[in-house]
C-alpha cells in the first residue's frame, strides 16, 4: 500500500504512452526550475535522461497533490516550447516514502550512480542532468537541498563535499529496490520503527476526522470508483450483486485506507467484517491493474474539502 502525508518520497516519472518526455536540450533546464518550485516542497536529489525522471522531494504536503503539481508543470512546459499541449507524463509512476535517517544517503548516492551504472557516461560526475555536481560544489545553489544527505553521510560539517567525491569514487554498494522499496507492506525504503511511527502519526489525523467527514469521504470514494467502472452509486454499492460488489468495493476501502480510516470504520460503512476487509485488501494487486489503481489514486483528492482532518 501506498502512504499519504507530508515525508520524504522517491518519484520515477517515464513520459506518457512510452514517448520521450524531453524532446530537446533546452528543456532538461526549464523542467529543472519546475521540479525546485512546486509549492511546499524542497528538492534534494534528481536526474534525468530523454525518457525519465527521477528525484527525491521533501513534501510538506500529500505526495498525490505535489504530483498533480508536476504534471501540470510538464504539460505547460511543452505547450510553451512547442505551442502545442499533450500530456507528457504517464499516469503510473513510482512512489516510495523514504525512512530519512536510514535510506536518503544511499539513495542520493545510488540516484547520483545510475547514469554510470547505466552505462550512459565513464563517470558519475560526467552525467550533466544530475543534482550529482552540486553535492560536489561547497556552496550549491539555494534552490537544492544537498546539507540533509550530507550531513548523514559525513560524521564533520567540514569538507564534506570532498567526502562526497570520496564515497563516489568507491563502488556503490547493494542497490535498493527503488520500484517496490524494501517494506513488505508499504510503498517505502523504511524499517518498521519508522512505518510504525509514522502510521501513529495518521491516526492521529484520522482521529480528527469527524463522523461527517467520514461519510463524505466514504460518498465520495463510492462516486469515483462508479464513474471508473460506468455505474451508479446505487449499482456499486448494491450487496446482492455479490460478485460486482465484492469486486469494485475493495477499491473503495482501499481509497479510505489511503487517506488513514480504520478498517472498524469502513466495516460499518460496507456491512463486513474486518477480517474480510483486510483480504480485500491483500488480493486488490490481483484483481486490479496498477493503471486503474493510479488512475484513481490521481483523481482522488478529497482532502482539502475536509478541514477538521486538516486541523
Amino acid at each position: 500500500m501506498t502512504l499519504h502525508g507530508a515525508g520524504v518520497y522517491y518519484f520515477a516519472l517515464t513520459g506518457a504512452k512510452e514517448q520521450a518526455i524531453f524532446q530537446s536540450v533546452f528543456e532538461y533546464e526549464y523542467a529543472l526550475k519546475a521540479l525546485a518550485t512546486p509549492p511546499g516542497t524542497r528538492l534534494l536529489a534528481y536526474v534525468f535522461d530523454s525518457h525519465s525522471v527521477r528525484l527525491v522531494l521533501r513534501c510538506q504536503r500529500d505526495w498525490s497533490e505535489v504530483m498533480d503539481d508536476i504534471h501540470t508543470a510538464f504539460d505547460n512546459l511543452h505547450e510553451r516550447c512547442w505551442n502545442k499541449r499533450r500530456q507528457v507524463l504517464a499516469e503510473q509512476s513510482t512512489v516510495l516514502l523514504v525512512d530519512e535517517q536510514a535510506y536518503l544517503a544511499p539513495l542520493v548516492l545510488q540516484l547520483h550512480d545510475w547514469p554510470r551504472y547505466s552505462g550512459k557516461v565513464a563517470d558519475a560526475s560526467l552525467w550533466p542532468w544530475s543534482s550529482d555536481r552540486w553535492y560536489r560544489e561547497p556552496h550549491p545553489p539555494a534552490w537544492i537541498d544537498t546539507e540533509s544527505m550530507l550531513n548523514l553521510l559525513a560524521h564533520s560539517r567540514r569538507n564534506r563535499s570532498q567526502h562526497y567525491e570520496a564515497v563516489m569514487q568507491q563502488p556503490v554498494g547493494e542497490k535498493l529496490d527503488l520500484r517496490h522499496g524494501n517494506h513488505p507492506l508499504y510503498q517505502a525504503l523504511a524499517r518498521d520503527a519508522f512505518i510504525s511511527r509514522y502510521l501513529k502519526q495518521e491516526a492521529l489525523v484520522q482521529s480528527a476526522y469527524t463522523k461527517d467527514d467520514l461519510n463524505r469521504l466514504f460518498a465520495d470514494a463510492c462516486q469515483l470508483v462508479a464513474e471508473q467502472f460506468g455505474l451508479s452509486v446505487a449499482d456499486l454499492r448494491d450487496p446482492t450483486q455479490r460478485r460486482r460488489f465484492h469486486h469494485l468495493m475493495p477499491l473503495v476501502v482501499w481509497l479510505l485506507r489511503e487517506r488513514g480510516v480504520a478498517l472498524d470504520e469502513l466495516a460499518k460503512r460496507v456491512d463486513e467484517d474486518e477480517v474480510r476487509l483486510e483480504l480485500w485488501l491483500r488480493n486488490l494487486p490481483a484483481d486490479h491493474t496498477d493503471n486503474v489503481r493510479n488512475q484513481l489514486l490521481r483523481r482522488w483528492q478529497p482532502a482539502p474539502a475536509y478541514s477538521s482532518a486538516e486541523a
